[in-house]
Order: C-alpha cells, then structure tokens, then sequence
C-alpha cells in the first residue's frame, strides 16, 4: 500500500509553471523542457515526502503552514504547497525575485 497522497494544484500554480517556462523559452527551448520536467518532478516527489519542504517563514497569519520546496536543478523557482491530511495542496510556483507574501495570496 502506497502512502502517497494525491497532489491538487491551484489555478494560480498551474498559471505559474507555464508563465516561468515561457520565459525560459525565450533563452533556450530545451531548458524551458527541462523546466516543466523538474517542476513536475518535484510537484510529485512532495505526494511521497510531504515533509521535505521547508516552512514558510512569514507574519502573515494566512500563510501559516505553507511549505516551500525549491524546483530539482532550478534553484531559483520554489513550490509553495500545503500538507493536508489527505492531500497536497500546490499553492504557487514562484522565482526567487517575487514579493513572496504578496505572490502567495494572490489566487
């Protein structure tokens, strides 16, 4: 039996990854594939390993228990997510320059 949990992303995170492999593609097509790969990859490694992500450190009330966990080979890209007790729930992908907090509560 597995332990993985089921992931469900929100509009705004799904928005997220094509807007950043967009802009990768501008550079490079292949590096815009590889993006969306370890985007991907990482997104399903949290169903399996919750835990690996790190707390958000934030004073914002409503963010109070948001994850990040930093997109495999793209150091600059962070998943934001919540572990519930029956799922993962992908906030945002967001790239390390944004306003974190203003970001996040967008939906």
């Amino acid at each position: 039996m597995s332990n993985r949990k089921p992931i469900t992303r929100r509009p705004k995170a799904v928005e997220d990854v094509e807007l950043h492999a967009m802009y990768i593609a501008d550079g490079s097509i292949d590096a815009a594939l590889r993006f969306l790969q370890r985007a991907e990859q990482t997104i399903k490694g949290l169903a399996l390993f919750p835990e690996s992500g790190a707390p958000f450190v934030t004073s914002v009330p409503d963010l109070a228990g948001v994850r990040t966990k930093l997109v495999k080979d793209f150091q600059n890209h962070v998943v934001f997510y919540i572990e519930r007790d029956d799922s993962i729930e992908v906030v945002r992908v967001l790239r390390g320059g944004q306003d974190m907090d203003v970001e996040i509560t967008k939906n």
